[in-house]
């Protein structure tokens, strides 16, 4: 018993020392970012400036007409920011979660749902995400599935990516790939051999940070 305390001890440490280390690369990413974007704007108005110039010269004092659009404003940084913020949050989000699931080891434990790339959590009270650890070993294929959908841990279908080439060009004002009718999911589900649900399941439980695996010799 003292062995097992001691070894979840350790994986809790390491785990935190993960989050830290991933929020500490995000906070540089956003740093470096704004560095290059401010040097490309600085770049910009010193090529300006001599462009300006000469300008100037050649027409006698007049005023020169220049396109602005390419510079980016103090809006455009400050919007950036709140962007990285917030990426950053979710993985925060998600790092957390999934050291609370790493955690659990009896069926009726509790698993947390962690937001997906949109920052989106699946509701747990209308069926959507199981509830317990037992609940997810039991997970059953159309369940399984809208929830790989839902973190994307299945490559798009060519509908999807037909809705989403429509979406990019503005024939449709918005793309949700988590939208899939039941009838279009039943489909789906005849071309998914056990194998592939298998892997399904894992990848949907790495995801989440849970110990559960199909199949044998899957870290």
């Amino acid at each position: 018993m003292a062995n097992e305390i001691e070894l979840l001890q350790k994986q809790i440490s390491e785990l935190q020392d993960l989050v830290k280390k991933q929020s500490l690369i995000i906070s540089k990413t956003g740093e470096r970012v704004l560095e290059l974007q401010v040097a490309k704007q600085k770049h910009d108005v010193t090529n300006f400036d001599s462009k300006f110039s000469k300008s100037v010269s050649k027409k006698s004092g007049s005023a020169a007409q220049f396109d602005s659009t390419d510079f980016a404003t103090n809006e455009d940084l400050v919007e950036l920011v709140k962007e990285l913020q917030g990426e950053l949050n979710f993985i925060e989000e998600r790092s957390i979660r999934r050291l609370v699931n790493s955690l659990k080891k009896e069926d009726d434990d509790v698993i947390a749902p962690l937001p997906n790339a949109d920052g989106d959590i699946p509701d747990v009270s209308n069926g959507v995400f199981p509830k317990s650890l037992k609940e997810f070993e039991n997970i059953s294929d159309s369940m399984l599935i809208r929830l790989a959908k839902f973190y994307e841990r299945l490559p798009p279908t060519i509908k999807e990516q037909e809705d989403f080439e429509n979406f990019l060009e503005g024939k449709v004002e918005a793309f949700h790939i988590n939208e899939t009718t039941d009838e279009d999911l039943s489909k789906e589900l005849e071309k998914f051999s056990k194998v592939e649900l298998d892997d399904a399941f894992n990848d949907v439980a790495r995801y989440l940070g849970l110990s559960l695996r199909r199949g044998t010799e899957i870290w």
